[in-house]
């Protein structure tokens, strides 16, 4: 790991013309407003709207913008997870490339993390969505107390700050929505300690979504399950890695 590197902002991105130069500026700006050391590790998720070619162009700006090439579209998690290998940082924080959180508040996180924890995520105290959405948020994290005895808020928020060697930990299977409480789950079998911050959310700077409710609601369920099968199957010896 090189030490120099403070912190490093792992995001995951797939079509986000309207908004990522604005984020990555945002980025950038913060790691000079703090006087911190800093990179910016981005997943390019097979882009065809034009963000492959304004994150090149953002490269030639910043020599500590790191962007992975996925040729092809394979899903969040996978961007995400290609992001967290990458990343050099002492922390790492883990965000959308949409703009719909404040990179800045990763000094909320780092506070927590300061106590004692190996991952702080964040709980968005005012969630900017539709109501299905919101909705659903609450059915999904009382389903996570009820499986993985995870008492969190909000654990598919996707702000989390986690010491590097953490993230460059774990495993992530999801590909796309349930890949932060993946994470969450996956440090908490490890017998990672985890806090809980307040953090605010914001609504999309520009585009849209690319969730569908019904059918992201189905994918996750189905692979909650899988996760507490094979969290089961590494609680009980019968496979040693999880």
């Amino acid at each position: 790991m090189d030490t120099e590197i403070f912190l490093s902002i792992a995001a995951p991105t797939y079509n986000e013309r309207e908004n990522i130069e604005n984020v990555v500026v945002a980025w950038e700006d913060l790691f000079v407003r703090d006087g911190i050391q800093g990179e910016v590790v981005i997943g390019e998720d097979g882009s065809t709207d034009g963000t492959k070619e304004i994150l090149r162009g953002l490269m030639a700006r910043y020599a500590n913008l790191v962007v992975i090439d996925h040729p092809v579209n394979r899903g969040y998690g996978s961007a995400l997870s290609s992001a967290l290998r990458r990343s050099r940082g002492q922390y790492v924080l883990t965000t959308d490339s949409d703009g719909q959180f404040d990179a800045a508040e990763y000094r909320l996180l780092l506070a927590e993390i300061s106590k004692g924890f190996d991952v702080v995520t964040g709980y968005r105290v005012s969630k900017r969505d539709s109501l299905l959405r919101v909705v659903a948020d609450r059915v999904l994290n009382l389903i996570i107390r009820t499986l993985f005895h995870l008492p969190l808020r909000d654990t598919n928020c996707a702000l989390k700050l986690f010491k590097g060697n953490v993230a460059r930990q774990l495993t992530v299977e999801a590909r796309g929505y349930p890949t932060p409480t993946e994470l969450l789950v996956r440090a908490h079998t490890l017998q990672y300690r985890i806090g809980e911050v307040g953090i605010t959310h914001r609504e999309r700077a520009g585009g849209k979504s690319k969730l569908k409710a019904l059918q992201t609601s189905w994918h996750m369920m189905l692979f909650l399950i899988y996760l507490k099968y094979r969290q089961m199957l590494y609680r009980h010896g019968v496979i040693n890695a999880f």
